[in-house]
């Protein structure tokens, strides 16, 4: 008979251990007829295998076109992965780019990253007290103008990375509108309610973009084809 370790030493390990419970598992969404036919469709058509690992060019294509016309920015296809939903996008992100030992400004409510910033071994900070010490910055449009333009300033000036999460954004202000700093930011999305559960989101832009997507295929090869395509199906009706 082997022994059950009471104990978790390995590094890893512990930070799992003193991971905090934030995943919301309530939300039951009304799922829209026409995606439920999609998804018939796309069934009936045999897209149940894996498609291109970035995602369908067609749904990568959408959010191009839905963030270039709507923030008035310069994404390309190739810079978009599509990810099993907005929570992996933001592990993704915070886990590759939020270096060990550094800090993460959030200047607002971190519960999205709380996680993720705990397996990196990085501090969040609602405040900025050294820049040098910051890696990344996590923003949504919820935070107030002066935030985004001192993040602006200090990420051209000391090298930040950028995650600008458009959850509830009914604005029209980008990050990336600053060519000075475009390169380094990364927009996380994800598609509207109806679609909870269906694990569709993205990362798109920045000089990471391909890195970013390798970490992610680490992981998971590439999002569900049903969900994909009957995501494109209700996207390409907005």
């Amino acid at each position: 008979m082997t022994n059950t370790p009471t104990t978790l030493s390995r590094p890893l390990a512990s930070r799992v251990d003193a991971l905090p419970d934030v995943v919301d598992i309530t939300a039951t969404p009304t799922i829209p007829q026409a995606v439920i036919d999609l998804a018939i469709k796309a069934l009936d058509e045999g897209k149940t295998h894996y498609t291109d690992r970035p995602g369908i060019l067609p749904l990568r294509q959408w959010v191009c076109d839905h963030l270039n016309t709507r923030f008035d920015v310069a994404i390309t296809p190739d810079q978009v992965t599509i990810t099993c939903g907005r929570a992996e996008a933001r592990f993704v992100t915070v886990k590759l780019l939020a270096e060990t030992g550094t800090q993460i400004y959030c200047p607002g409510d971190s519960s999205a990253i709380t996680g993720t910033a705990h397996l990196a071994s990085a501090t969040i900070v609602d405040t900025v007290d050294d820049p040098a010490k910051i890696s990344l910055a996590y923003l949504t449009p919820n935070d107030p103008d002066t935030t985004r333009e001192e993040v602006a300033k200090f990420t051209e000036q000391h090298d930040w990375w950028l995650a600008w999460d458009v959850v509830q954004n009914e604005q029209n202000f980008h990050p990336a509108q600053d060519t000075k700093i475009s390169a380094r930011v990364i927009t996380i999305g994800a598609l509207p309610a109806q679609m909870d559960g269906w694990r569709i989101g993205w990362m798109a832009g920045s000089a990471m973009a391909t890195k970013l997507r390798a970490y992610k295929q680490s992981m998971t090869i590439c999002s569900t084809s049903v969900s994909q395509w009957a995501s494109l199906g209700l996207v390409e009706t907005l």
